[in-house]
């Protein structure tokens, strides 16, 4: 191999990594790579040439500087408390002190207008001015319960909501380019005085309540007492009463045993003997008495004036019937 073409063979490689930094400097010097979460603002000798919007995520053609200038710009959402008057005292429409908080959503939307702001900081001490003004505005136009209240139909949250967004969003557009997306509240809150004082009032309706709950258990309590006396007395009087008819109709079956016995005198006199010796031989028992003494002297009964009179007291069932 000559000499020659020893020398073109060692050039070679030097040559094409020469071309292809050539390349990626041209690359660099003529073309833009804009993020997914970005948008750029174009301008020319210091005039915008891009739309309003800014030029999409991509890979651009360029003119290098000093001729055309690339200005970048993150348009994801963000959240904003304001700056100024965050938690300021604001009057209802009925004259309450509420201190309330809010927030927006927002993000760069125009850059063409926020390019008149000198800076982010700029543009959102804007928009904290706008949102404490739209704030005291859209809250006076409610009643404190509109606010503040247990029963959720009552409270206007969303509506206010929709007329701060209303009152905010158009005019930092037109100003700074900002879209305002949703304002929310953050905190709902009174002065310490006027907590103090519904803490207090809180409290007293609590006891009354509490005094009220009490009076109707005691009178609950007495009307279940006198239920329970008046349910007793009328059990215990129709005890008595199916007390006295038992004792009445015992009266008078007794009555009519008497009535039969006495026609038959013996005849009861040893019936009442053996229930007697029934009642003291109840078990195996081994007596030794005189059948002189009653009830034992039913051993001596003579059983044919028994049998007489019982004859006598059944003829006259019979004729009876």
């Amino acid at each position: 191999m000559s000499e020659k073409s020893k020398k073109k063979g060692f050039y070679l490689p030097t040559i094409i990594l020469g071309l292809i930094v050539t390349v990626i400097f041209l690359l660099a010097i003529f073309t833009y790579q804009v993020p997914a979460t970005e948008r750029a603002l174009v301008l020319r000798m210091g005039r915008i040439i891009s739309a309003p919007e800014g030029v999409m995520p991509g890979l651009h053609f360029r003119w290098p500087l000093p001729f055309e200038e690339v200005i970048k710009y993150d348009v994801r959402l963000r959240t904003f408390d304001g700056k100024i008057g965050k938690y300021e005292e604001s009057t209802t429409r009925d004259k309450r002190q509420v201190v309330i908080g809010i927030n927006v959503f927002y993000r760069i939307k125009n850059l063409n207008q926020f390019k008149t702001a000198a800076s982010l900081e700029a543009a959102e001490d804007y928009l904290s001015s706008r949102m404490r003004t739209a704030k005291a505005a859209v809250i006076g136009l409610y009643n404190y319960d509109q606010l503040i209240n247990t029963d959720p139909k009552k409270m206007k949250l969303g509506e206010m909501r929709d007329k701060m967004l209303a009152e905010i969003a158009p005019d930092v557009m037109a100003r700074y380019g900002l879209e305002v997306t949703s304002v929310n509240f953050i905190s709902i809150g009174v002065p310490e005085k006027t907590a103090v004082k519904i803490a207090e009032r809180m409290k007293n309706e609590r006891m009354t309540a509490a005094a009220k709950i009490r009076e109707e258990g005691r009178t609950e309590a007495e009307k279940i007492k006198t239920n329970a006396i008046l349910k007793q007395q009328e059990t215990i009087t129709k005890a008595e009463s199916t007390a006295k008819k038992l004792m009445a109709d015992g009266d008078a079956e007794a009555a009519r045993h008497y009535e039969a016995f006495s026609q038959a005198p013996k005849l009861a006199a040893f019936l009442r003997k053996l229930d007697s010796m029934k009642k003291i031989m109840a078990s195996k028992t081994t007596l030794i008495l005189d059948t002189s003494t009653n009830p034992f002297n039913l051993f001596n009964t003579n059983f044919n004036e028994l049998k007489e009179e019982a004859d006598k007291l059944s003829a006259g069932k019979k004729a009876a019937k």
